[in-house]
């Protein structure tokens, strides 16, 4: 191994120095390694064999760009696979750490408001007074039950004196009676609103979990001091093994793990792969990506959290890994109607990737002309004019035809040699393109099923809060006695701790409203609330029940009070648990909250963008300014009325001119929370499209192929032939007597000819002389042969010489004079043209035109035009 700048090579071909050492992963690289060494291999041979005979041109320097071009492709490819399988990574062990910390933020909040609660606060008083009786333990502890029942996500609950002892726990049988835990102590300090703390506790028995704990002080908050600590244990495993499951699932023997500050692995998806408490280290970009764990080789990629509305969580990091020989694994099977094949792509591929395709055929054109010179060369030296097959055959036995046929044969085997090599090259792109595009779809189907998991779990919060927030002592007795100043209290509070809402509000039994939480919006005070959700929330009878409405004006959200919301109603029973008093109602801040969410989801992808839509079709949100809530799909999409709860499909849509691949993931709850529940058409669903390009006209993605093999075979013995030139002009393929042309130029300086007409591009000097050039395309099609042109120099039969500009090059050949048949339609053309039709063995066509009607003809298009001057 030998390494250059940046370069290191590796079986004589160079490549970057991140994506050497993983190149034995990467069985797709082999594949197109082995058939490029080979073809240079057979190029080699037969450029010796022209040196030997003297029969071929120059091709060193062919090989050398076909070689250059053969690194730069394999390079490319293996860097591109190397990103493809990192942003892979990179993004689920984002989301890992960012779902994570979304919920964590939760907890913040849920522990700040429960440790205001009115029973823990009477609980510390009695224990204060040393009065606490036993039914008063037991009491909070059912309260403890109901609020988990609620919030799923924790499994216990404690309230600790300020000394450690155990007041009360959801779950006596795991608390120790006294917890001393210094780290828990520090809510103590002025100031703090809570700690967060994993690892082992007395809490839960001496096992590891993350408790967040928060200060309570004493009946009214302001005479008693602090006097007892609060204490929340989350299901930290239960939450994340869950998550680990989707996210790995489709990246074959990966890993997801959660590590601490210090590296250590705190949770794994696969222990027999990464234990727990193992130190893991991270692999970046300047590693590589590559990291070696007990023997075994992987990527690896690690996320920081992203934060959410300032809150960074525990300081965690997740990390995802693959076994590197199954990261570069080979591609699934091609989608089957799912993705474009008719696209201008250029957006999606950087300039690198689309030049090697350009410089492949660049190379195939210098090519082509190089031998198209050669074959031309050869066949002049061969017997002139009209000739027979007998003749050809006697001249290929021996003698000089002899030695032309050898040339000849030696010609297209080149040729075919470079042109196997050119579709190696394309075959390459079109994979590595085909991998781009699989990858835009699968992430706008991945970022489609993030949305909607972030949106069901920021969904499932407000279901919980209302319940939990109508069980609130203080809301209850101020409903129940008409105190509006206290439940505006209460209210303000709330809020405080949850900045997710617009606004909180409590409603007596006849849907009036009694308090509001900000006192900006205090003119709803004393309004009637109208909608079904009112009526709802004012007929529950159980606690543990909710209303939302639909996503519609409420009066209650905006600038103005209509804009579209959601409302989240509970009903709040009366202090003694009679009968209910009111309601409460919690407008989610959707505006801000949904574009937040849906941001969150989004790839780097220019032009990305996320709607959250209903089943039926209505726009939530959107985290682009073209769509506003309470519009109307701006796109046609089948599969949304029927799509099935937490399925997710992906697709093409075409809009605003352009093509995009879309991702479509309906939501099916989390936890409890609308979990089986039957299709309605308020279900959510989160819609991610990306855009891919524009739609490219009829035939213009399609490349110009070799001349057809069916003129190709020489006719059979005693047949009179004729040698052709061919060329492609607007997709078509016409030709020349091969007599008739003298030889394909490089591309060159062409002089302006201001006064001539379109067809003619100018003059250009060839031996000497300046000769007209013609564009055929403009000439024949109206459609000129554009930058890339290829020039070709034919004379008439008088010697008078002019410069065509065609499409591309085709191949010289021998066809059967039998194959001529006059043109039925001669446009723009004299009645004596000679334009003749050549059929090939199948429907292939040629026109084959004659040099002394294309100078007429040309002749004719100058004088019509600028009579003063002529064609010499």
């Amino acid at each position: 191994m030998t390494q250059g700048s940046n370069k290191v090579y590796r079986k004589g071909l160079p490549f970057s120095a991140e994506v050497a050492p993983l190149l034995a992963a990467m069985p797709l690289l082999e594949e197109y390694r082995e058939p490029l060494l080979r073809l240079q291999g057979a190029w080699d041979s037969l450029a010796l064999l022209g040196q030997m005979s003297g029969a071929a041109t120059d091709m060193a320097d062919t090989r050398t760009a076909f070689e250059a071009l053969t690194g730069r492709l394999l390079d490319s490819l293996a860097r591109r696979q190397l990103r493809h399988a990192v942003g892979h990574l990179q993004g689920r062990s984002q989301v890992a750490i960012d779902i994570l910390v979304r919920n964590l933020f939760e907890r913040t909040a849920d522990v700040g408001f429960l440790a205001s609660d009115g029973p823990l606060r009477a609980l510390l008083q009695a224990d204060a007074a040393g009065e606490v009786e036993p039914g008063e333990v037991e009491a909070l502890r059912r309260r403890f039950a109901a609020y988990v029942a609620k919030y799923s996500v924790y499994d216990q609950v404690v309230l600790l004196a300020a000394d450690g002892r155990r007041l009360a726990a959801l779950d006596e049988s795991s608390c120790a009676p006294v917890v001393d835990d210094p780290r828990l102590r520090e809510a103590f300090e002025p100031g703090r609103a809570f700690v967060e703390v994993h690892g082992p506790t007395g809490l839960l028995g001496g096992r590891g979990g993350l408790i967040y704990a928060a200060a309570v002080s004493g009946q009214d908050g302001a005479d008693g001091g602090v006097r007892g600590l609060l204490c929340l244990s989350f299901k930290l495993e239960d939450e994340m093994l869950g998550l680990f499951r989707a996210l790995c699932a489709g990246v074959p023997r990966s890993v997801l793990v959660l590590k601490d500050a210090q590296g250590r692995v705190l949770l794994t998806s696969d222990p027999w792969q990464i234990p727990l408490g193992a130190p893991l280290a991270d692999a970046g970009e300047a590693q590589g990506w590559r990291l070696d764990f007990a023997g075994r080789d992987y990527l690896a990629c690690e996320s920081a959290a992203s934060g959410y509305e300032g809150y960074f969580g525990p300081g965690w990091r997740a990390q995802m890994l693959q076994p590197l020989q199954h990261a570069f694994a080979d591609a699934p099977p091609e989608r089957q109607g799912d993705r474009a094949r008719d696209l201008d792509t250029r957006e999606l591929f950087d300039e690198e990737l689309r030049s090697i395709p350009v410089e492949a055929r660049r190379i195939q054109r210098e090519l082509s002309r190089s031998l198209w010179n050669g074959k031309l060369k050869s066949r002049a030296h061969a017997q002139p004019g009209v000739r027979t097959g007998e003749g050809a055959a006697t001249a290929a036995a021996a003698g000089p035809g002899g030695g032309n046929a050898f040339a000849v044969t030696l010609l297209n085997e080149v040729e075919r040699t470079g042109d196997q090599l050119r579709q190696v090259f394309e075959r390459a792109i079109a994979q590595l393109e085909d991998g781009a595009l699989d990858a835009v779809f699968d992430g706008a189907g991945f970022r489609a099923e993030l949305a909607i998991s972030i949106v069901n779990r920021n969904l499932y919060e407000r279901a919980n809060d209302c319940r939990w927030w109508a069980l609130d002592a203080r809301l209850q007795r101020a409903l129940a006695l008409g105190d509006a100043a206290s439940a505006e209290a209460v209210l303000a509070s709330i809020h405080a701790l949850y900045t997710v809402y617009s606004l909180l509000l409590v409603f007596d039994n006849a849907g009036r409203v009694v308090a509001v939480s900000d006192p900006a919006q205090a003119h709803h005070v004393g309004r009637s609330l109208q909608g079904d959700w009112v009526s709802g929330a004012l007929g529950l009878r159980d606690a543990g029940q909710y209303v939302v409405s639909s996503h519609a004006p409420s009066g209650l959200y905006g600038e103005d009070g209509h804009a579209p919301c959601l409302v989240y109603a509970a009903g709040v029973p009366h202090p003694d648990g009679a009968a209910m008093v009111g309601g409460i109602a919690i407008v989610f801040d959707g505006a801000p909250q949904f574009r937040a969410m849906l941001r969150a989801a989004l790839p780097d992808h220019a032009g990305a963008a996320a709607l959250l839509v209903t089943r039926a079709g209505e726009v939530v949100a959107s985290s682009d300014a073209r769509w506003s809530s309470g519009d109307r799909l701006p796109m046609p999409l089948p599969a949304l009325p029927a799509l099935a709860a937490d399925q997710h499909v992906t697709g093409e849509l075409e809009f605003d001119g352009r093509v995009h691949a879309y991702g479509l993931a309906m939501s099916g709850g989390y936890r409890e929370y609308r979990r089986l529940t039957p299709p309605d058409a308020t279900d959510l669903a989160a819609l991610v499209v990306l855009p891919l390009g524009e739609r490219l006209a009829a035939g213009e993605s399609a490349g110009a192929g070799a001349m057809p093999v069916a003129f190709s075979p020489m006719p059979p013995a005693g047949v009179k032939t004729v040698d052709v030139a061919s060329f492609l002009v607007d997709h078509q393929w016409l030709g020349l007597p091969a007599l008739q042309v003298v030889a394909a130029l490089e591309r060159q300086r062409i002089t302006a000819w201001p006064t001539a007409p379109a067809a003619v591009r100018g003059m250009l000097g060839f031996e000497g002389r300046m000769l007209p050039v013609l564009d055929l395309g403009q000439l024949l099609f109206h459609r000129p042969c554009g930058d890339e042109a290829a020039l070709m120099v034919c004379q008439t039969g008088a010697g008078q010489r002019l410069v065509l500009a065609v499409q591309q090059l085709g191949q010289v050949f021998v066809a059967g004079a039998e194959q001529l048949q006059p043109s039925p339609t001669r446009p723009g053309w004299a009645a004596q043209a000679q334009v003749h039709l050549l059929k090939g063995h199948g429907p292939q066509m040629l026109t084959l035109l004659d040099g002394d009607d294309l100078w007429r003809l040309v002749n004719g298009v100058v004088e019509a035009q600028t009579p003063a001057l002529t064609v010499d």
